[in-house]
This record gives C-alpha cells, sequence and structure tokens, in this order.
C-alpha cells in the first residue's frame, strides 16, 4: 500500500510503483503504460478534484497482485461524486473541453472498473488482466 500527501509532485512515485510491480508481474509494456496511466489519472483525481491538493489529505493506493491480474484501489477522503451526472466526454458539446476524460479513459483501458462511495471519501478500484502468451 502507498499512501501519499495530495501533491501533484507525488504522481512521478506512484508511477513508478506502478510500473515496478507490473513489471515484477510480468504485464507487457502496453498493459504496464495502461496501468500507470490509470492510476496516476485516478490518484491525480484524487488529488485535486477530491482534496483540491490539501497536503493535509492522504491518497491511499493499495495494490493486489493475483496470478492473472493486478487490482489497484486508489481511495480518497473527499465529498465523493456522482458518477451519473459526470459528461460524456465523447459527445459533441464536450469534445473541446479541456478535462472530463479521465474516467473515460480508464474504463477503457482497465479490464474492470468499479467506483465506491464511502462514508468518508470515495475508492476506484481498477483490475487488469495478466495476458501471457504460451
Amino acid at each position: 500500500m502507498m499512501r501519499i500527501p495530495s501533491s501533484l509532485d507525488e504522481l512521478p512515485h506512484v508511477d513508478a510503483e506502478v510500473e515496478r510491480i507490473a513489471r515484477e508481474m510480468g504485464f507487457g509494456d502496453d498493459a504496464r503504460a495502461d496501468l500507470g496511466i490509470c492510476v496516476t489519472e485516478a490518484a491525480g483525481n484524487a488529488i485535486t478534484h477530491a482534496h483540491h491538493q490539501r497536503a493535509d489529505l492522504y491518497v491511499e493506493i493499495r495494490f493486489e497482485q493475483f496470478p492473472d491480474a493486478l487490482q489497484v484501489a486508489v481511495r480518497d477522503h473527499g465529498p465523493g461524486f456522482d458518477v451519473e451526472q459526470i459528461p460524456d466526454p465523447t459527445l459533441p458539446e464536450n469534445l473541446m473541453k479541456p478535462n472530463g476524460r479521465g474516467l473515460h479513459v480508464i474504463r477503457t483501458l482497465m479490464d474492470g472498473v468499479e467506483l465506491k462511495r464511502l462514508p468518508d471519501g470515495m475508492c476506484i478500484v481498477m483490475t487488469k488482466k495478466l495476458i501471457t502468451t504460451a
């Protein structure tokens, strides 16, 4: 588990840990890149949107390794949000907006995504399957 202060300066450390774990598990280059993008995006969202970069609030990142997958949970202590209220970034009226694509990207690149609203925050659980070639 990682516990980081809500500072965007922490994201390179998160990315390095994701890379280390994914490499040790045998994920290929593309899957490791997908994992890095998604976990840093989720952590960045927690830091920026849930915690408003308040360094006194921490983001928790848990890695659970399975023989055929890596599951990563990113938890914040913010007010939470209603996922149904997030505009679809693929609609014409949203295409030119400078933000609002993170969750869409995560859902596209990961094999499983679950958002959990908690009494004191949110948790996004992302799963990437380990595909091996025989």
